[in-house]
């Protein structure tokens, strides 16, 4: 039943994701950027990735939500993996809305508000949910073995989350963003790509989990491992958003492309009168 509301979920949140792109994307945005002369902050591939992640999150959710009682521990196991890819999937989502500000001209109270969510608070919850879903295969594990069903949430699993969010908050800090500010433009496109392989590679290994016999579960080493693996995913995709939500200050036009001061006096002049021939600049005589 769960499983079933985080799929009806995640497809509207994929609705609202490819609604912005389609409207990001109409000739009247595009002519507006052109002529403001805004920069590419990435936002198309951000809202792009995310909707695919969305998707695919969708999809895995609807599949978990078929499983039975019986398979209650490979059910636990198939829960974690699609976790990691719901909360990568909101964060990218999170991500472009919060680029849209950046580019918005909008007061920067909120800008920071957006980036500081963004950055720090929904990756730091994604990694507490996962742990907390760890909670169900250590449950379903104690009953497997006939043991009392305590359903406990791993230390591991915490002490990561707050790392996470520490990590996080250090990144956004003033000499931090100094260091990572070079790094801008190259996360911009490291960010959404490297959630995109994360997303596939996790829907794979959920898929075929899924095929496993019902009794399938996660060992404790396995889960410790699978919790760090989760944690530095987050971490190093909360570092890249950190980076890539750093805008430049938009480049000075070429002189090739300004026009010249007589050039526009000349057409002026033109248009005033039409039928008077427009008059050459003229050149300053060579003193002796």
């Amino acid at each position: 039943m769960i499983a079933e509301n985080y799929g009806q979920m995640t497809g509207v949140l994929a609705g609202f994701a490819f609604t912005a792109l389609v409207l990001l994307l109409t000739p009247t945005q595009a002519q507006e950027r052109a002529h403001a002369k805004t920069q590419n902050a990435g936002v198309p591939l951000t809202l792009f990735i995310a909707f695919i992640a969305l998707v695919l999150t969708t999809l895995l959710y609807s599949v978990l939500a078929g499983e039975n009682a019986e398979s209650r521990p490979r059910a636990a196991t198939v829960e974690l993996i699609n976790g990691l890819v719901f909360g990568l999937a909101v964060v990218m989502l999170l991500h472009g809305v919060s680029l849209l500000m950046l580019t918005a001209n909008i007061e920067r109270s909120t800008v920071r508000i957006a980036r500081f969510l963004t950055v720090v608070v929904i990756p730091t919850l994604a990694m507490y949910f996962i742990a907390q879903g760890a909670s169900d295969t250590v449950a379903a594990r104690a009953a497997l073995n006939g043991e009392p069903c305590v359903a406990a949430v791993p230390p591991l699993g915490l002490w990561l989350s707050a790392a996470a969010a520490l990590t996080s908050a250090i990144s956004l800090s003033a000499p931090v963003q100094r260091v990572i500010a070079r790094y801008s433009a190259a996360s911009r496109v490291g960010a959404p790509l490297a959630v995109f392989v994360a997303t596939v590679m996790a829907s794979i290994i959920s898929g075929f989990i899924g095929t496993r016999s019902a009794a399938f579960i996660m060992s404790p080493t396995a889960l410790n491992l699978y919790l760090i693996g989760a944690a530095v995913t987050l971490i190093t995709i909360g570092l890249m958003l950190s980076a890539s939500s750093i805008l430049t200050a938009p480049s000075e036009p070429d002189e090739a492309t300004t026009p010249n001061v007589r050039t526009q006096q000349t057409l002026t002049a033109v248009e005033r009168d039409p039928a008077a021939p427009a008059k050459a600049p003229q050149e300053a005589e060579p003193s002796d």
